[in-house]
Parts: structure tokens; C-alpha cells; sequence
């Protein structure tokens, strides 16, 4: 068997990961008093009569921001690590991942962590876990918080040339010696400062091929729409889903580069899963499988050995994907015509808010053909989990609502890659412009009642902070998302039922 290319670790971080505990807001106050027209960062627009009241959670480089309404600091954490995402847990404690960038240098691709915690209001780690060895799996990208306080997290775990030619890989489709399996992996917390792997589901487990007959998962692609195929390799990897160009060719209306690089048909990270979504009523997990541009969702209703079969569970079907949208050329239902999704993140369900049941997405585009970005809420198919069809094409008939205008009209937006969405309880959505740094409340009818841009510049191991008045021109801003919670939210109960005060401090911008 083929072993996997060795990866050697950089100098040990370990003399990095000590904790620090949360600041006490200070300093300059004075936009205070500054007229929103005036500013260049921060707060920008707000209308209090329609935008939802409450706080706004964001991470750039290791710290995350808790921010009021106009952009004042009202909490933050600080962490070792570089934090991708992180969100309040009904107690106030922040769950958080970590980049290990330093100790796992086998997974260089974007949205590698390796590392959750939950810490305290006041920052103090109550339990962490990693995946490891780090030289076979690497947690990634998005975490989701369960009802019952379990934690499911995304994780690659890589398979060597042989493993993927056992799974009917053709070998022109093994440019890096290796590809990446994506799992969903379920955290229990064990109260003693760690974590225990309760349940998991892998994309491993639900292959099909048509290339190798003499491998067990050799069928008609378009017979199995239940299953991925395992030689759907879109043309360039990554670079290619994003900017069908090449190398950053074409006009860029955006004012944002276009998706540079060539890339390579069948990269290692294949898949590229870069959100999840937990659903209760359903019992059901969607994920966002990136490169090809499509959402798949799997039953959460099984053991973990069902999860890993074809039969048993809620569904009856095991770990078979129950229902796939976006483009309908990996399960070979259709052609690009019918595609409606292009490189989306941030696949959620909608519970407990307005379009309870839906789906909403940010649908982030392509160069040169789909150069807009916007948000788009789906109806789903189903009766009590159960779909119509494993398959749908019908695209914008299922979609109930978006905001994004085409390319050339006023409000167009054009985000290549990152970038978030979040419905409000009062209706409202957020809407995260990952690689701009800009954050927007808009209405259902798309009427935009707040924005922040954010003036925090992620440099190495720390962060810079613009000055109000000065506009951005260079520097990272980027954004993976940002969370509102509401004034009410169990978060801000504080300890025996007690509110937390909240006590708006220093904006970001000098």
C-alpha cells in the first residue's frame, strides 16, 4: 500500500497556546458623536426603527468582537490562535475553533483549523479537542452547536493514492499524490476538560464510480444520485469553480480581484465542505460542498456504523445523501444550464426565525459568467424529512427569496470566495461580505438598514486597526462571518439569571 507524502511539522507552537484572558473596553470614544456620512469605517449606515436590536459577533485574526449597534466594543476574547469562527453558547461562554497552522502543515488550504474550545465569558477554556494525528485529520472551517450541547465539526482526513484508486479514482485525477475525505464529527463534551467522539459520517462511505469495474462501488452515476461521485473533478479545482478565466482574466466590475491561479483537476481538497447546518425537527445535517458548487443533505437519525451503510436509521438509508440542489452536472441530472448555486458558503437551516424549515445561502458566483454575489433563501421538497425527490433541478421555482442584484445595477455586490448570511428574528437579514469586511442588515425588501466595514486589519499573530477617516486601500479585512444576537438572547442572562452588562466601550477605528 502507498503511504501517504510525509509532512513535517514547523517549529512547536506550544509555547504559543497559553490563554489570555479578555480585555476591559477602553480608549477612544470619540465617533460618538461623529455623523454616520462622515465616517469611512465602522458604522456607516444604520436605521433604528427597522434594523434588529442586539449585538454583533465577529473574529479577525485571534480576537473576537462583540459590538453594539454603532460599532462599540461591549466584550471581547482573545485567543492563541487564529479563530475562524466562533459563536455564543445559550450560557455565554464562546465556542471557538483554532488554527494549527504550525502543527499541521499537511492541510495548507483555506479554512484549516484543527483546534475547539469553549471558554468562558472571561475567556477561561472549560474544554477543547483536536483531531489528531494532524498528519491524517484536520477539523475545518464551521462548527454547529447542538440542542443537547454537543458540537459537530467538519474534518479532513487525508486518503493515500492507493485509497483513492481503491475507491475507483482515476489516477489522472491524483495530481497531489493524495485527496482529502470530508467528515462530520460529533463533540460530547466530557466534563473533564475534553471531549469525546459520540457519532461521525463520512463522504468516504457514500462513493460511486464508473471508471473501474472491479471496485465494490462500480454503478450508473446517474442511476445513484445518492451517492458522489468520486471522479466529479470540475476543471482547474478550486481556481476553476471560482474564475473559469484562469489567472485572474476578465474585468473585474467588483472593485475586488477575481480568483486568481490555475489550480488543478482533482486537488487533494476535492470537496472543499466549508459549512453545515444541524436541523432538529428533521434530525437532518446540510452541507456545502463547495467546488461543485452544490448542497447535499445526509440523515442525522443513525448509529454511526448506519451512517457508514446504505440501510437503517430515520431515513431507512443510512449515510446516503437524502437531497442534493445547485447543480445538477455532479449527479449527472443535468446540464450547466439548470446549475443555480457557484461556489455558495454558509448553507444554513432556518429554525425559529422567519422562512422557518427553508434554506438560506450565500451564492457567491463566478467569473466571468455569474460575477455577482447575493443571498438566496430555497423552499425544501419534503414532508417531515421525507423528500419528493433525492434530486432537483427545478431551481428558481424552489427559491422564495433574494437579494443580489445582476452585475451593472446599482447595489450589485461580488464577493470570490468567504462570505456569510443570517436571518434575523425580526426578518431581517445579515449579510457578511467575506473578502470586503463589510457586514449589511437588509430587509425583506432588500431596503439595506445598517452596515459596518469593519476597520480591523489581520496582520501576522496581531491585528491593526484604520482610522476613522482614512479610507481602506490596502491590507487584509477579510470577514469569514459575523452572528447577531438579539438584547434578549440567553447569552446575556449572565450567572443565576442575572444580565450581564454590557457596557458599550471604545470603537475599533483610531
Amino acid at each position: 500500500k502507498e503511504s501517504l507524502p510525509h509532512c513535517e511539522a514547523g517549529p512547536s507552537a506550544s509555547s504559543q497556546h497559553s490563554d489570555v484572558g479578555s480585555h476591559t473596553p477602553r480608549g477612544n470614544m470619540s465617533n460618538s458623536n461623529m455623523p454616520l456620512e462622515e465616517r469611512t469605517v465602522g458604522v456607516l449606515d444604520r436605521d433604528d426603527a427597522k434594523m434588529q436590536e442586539g449585538y454583533t459577533l465577529f473574529s479577525a485574526g485571534r480576537e473576537t468582537y462583540l459590538i453594539d449597534e454603532d460599532g462599540r466594543v461591549v466584550h471581547e476574547w482573545r485567543s492563541s490562535r487564529n479563530v475562524f469562527c466562533g459563536y455564543l453558547l445559550p450560557n455565554g461562554h464562546l465556542l471557538r475553533d483554532g488554527s494549527e497552522n504550525l502543527e499541521a502543515p499537511c492541510f495548507q488550504a483555506g479554512g484549516a483549523a484543527g483546534f475547539v474550545e469553549e471558554v468562558t465569558w472571561d475567556n477561561e477554556v472549560v474544554w477543547s479537542h483536536a483531531m489528531t494525528p494532524y498528519s491524517t485529520f484536520l477539523t475545518h472551517h464551521d462548527l454547529h452547536i447542538m440542542p443537547n450541547g454537543n458540537v459537530l465539526v467538519l474534518c479532513w482526513q487525508r486518503k493515500s493514492k492507493d485509497e483513492a484508486m481503491a475507491a475507483g479514482r482515476r489516477p489522472d485525477l491524483l495530481p497531489d499524490g493524495e485527496v482529502w475525505d470530508d467528515l462530520v464529527v460529533e463533540l460530547a463534551p466530557d466534563g473533564k476538560g475534553g471531549a469525546a467522539v459520540v457519532w461521525k459520517w463520512s463522504m468516504w462511505d457514500h462513493l460511486v464510480q464508473d471508471y473501474d469495474p472491479n471496485r465494490s462501488n462500480f454503478g450508473d452515476v446517474a442511476a445513484h444520485p445518492e451517492l458522489f461521485d468520486v471522479n466529479f473533478c470540475p476543471p482547474r479545482g478550486k481556481a476553476g469553480a471560482r474564475n473559469r478565466l484562469g489567472n485572474g482574466a476578465g474585468p473585474n466590475p467588483s472593485g475586488l480581484e477575481v480568483a486568481k491561479g490555475e489550480g488543478k483537476t482533482g486537488e487533494k481538497d476535492w470537496l472543499h465542505i466549508n459549512a453545515m447546518s444541524y436541523d432538529a425537527v428533521r434530525d437532518q445535517i446540510v452541507l456545502s460542498v463547495n467546488i461543485v458548487s452544490e448542497f447535499i443533505i445526509v440523515d442525522h437519525g443513525t448509529t454511526t456504523d448506519e451512517a457508514s451503510g446504505h440501510s437503517g436509521g430515520k431515513s431507512g438509508t443510512g449515510g446516503d445523501i437524502l437531497y442534493r440542489f445547485g447543480n445538477p452536472q455532479v449527479a449527472r441530472q443535468g446540464s450547466h444550464k439548470e446549475q443555480v448555486l457557484f461556489c455558495q458558503h454558509s448553507v444554513k437551516f432556518l429554525r425559529g426565525v422567519p422562512g422557518d424549515g427553508n434554506i438560506l445561502l450565500f451564492n457567491n458566483g463566478r467569473a466571468p459568467d455569474r460575477q455577482w454575489s447575493s443571498v438566496d433563501e430555497y423552499r425544501l421538497p419534503d414532508h417531515n424529512g421525507e423528500y419528493e425527490r433525492s434530486y432537483s433541478s427545478a431551481g428558481r421555482k424552489d427559491r422564495v427569496w433574494t437579494f443580489g442584484p445582476h452585475i451593472g445595477r446599482r447595489g450589485s455586490f461580488y464577493c470570490t470566495h468567504i462570505s456569510a448570511c443570517q436571518r434575523l428574528p425580526n426578518g431581517n437579514t445579515l449579510v457578511t461580505m467575506g473578502p470586503q469586511g463589510i457586514l449589511v442588515e437588509v430587509t425583506p425588501d432588500g431596503e439595506e438598514v445598517w452596515r459596518y466595514v469593519s476597520p480591523v486589519m489581520i496582520l501576522e499573530g496581531a491585528v491593526g486597526y484604520a482610522r476613522q477617516g482614512d479610507t481602506r486601500t490596502s491590507g487584509r479585512f477579510s470577514l469569514f462571518f459575523g452572528h447577531r444576537y438579539a438584547p434578549n438572547h440567553p447569552a446575556f442572562n449572565g450567572d443565576g439569571d442575572q444580565p450581564r452588562i454590557l457596557t458599550p466601550g471604545r470603537h475599533l477605528e483610531v
